[in-house]
């Protein structure tokens, strides 16, 4: 079990240090990340597709798909940017910031400090 859990952190590692993501928006409000995914995926390897509930300050939809496999970068978002789904013509651009990368050394460290319950610091009568 630990060895499948870990094997699992380790390739979303190795898949963040690989991949490239871009920021999507202007898509129909009905459009689902799986619409994005197979729109996206005629122009590379799409591993990811995330569509947050929040919109933009525009009030417009946005998502971030993430591509392995990537030559030229520019090119690419040069492509996304051709893609029409229903009446909307997407926006695409690579994105500003990348979440930093968590540390996933050893995950089946256990706190040294347990958390203790709460205790009145008054006793009750």
């Amino acid at each position: 079990m630990k060895i499948l859990r870990y094997s699992r952190l380790f390739n979303t590692d190795r898949v963040q240090n690989i991949s490239h993501s871009i920021y999507v928006t202007n898509f129909p409000d009905s459009a689902t990340s799986r619409d994005l995914w197979n729109a996206c995926s005629v122009y590379g390897t799409v591993v990811d597709v995330f569509i947050p509930l929040k919109k933009s300050k525009v009030g417009k939809r946005f998502a971030f798909v993430r591509f392995v496999k990537v030559h030229n970068l520019v090119r690419l978002v040069e492509n996304l940017c051709t893609i029409w789904i229903g009446r909307h013509h997407l926006f695409a651009n690579q994105v500003r910031y990348e979440w930093p990368q968590k540390n996933h050394s050893n995950p089946s460290v256990i706190r040294k400090d347990p958390i203790m319950p709460f205790v009145s610091p008054t006793p009750i009568q």
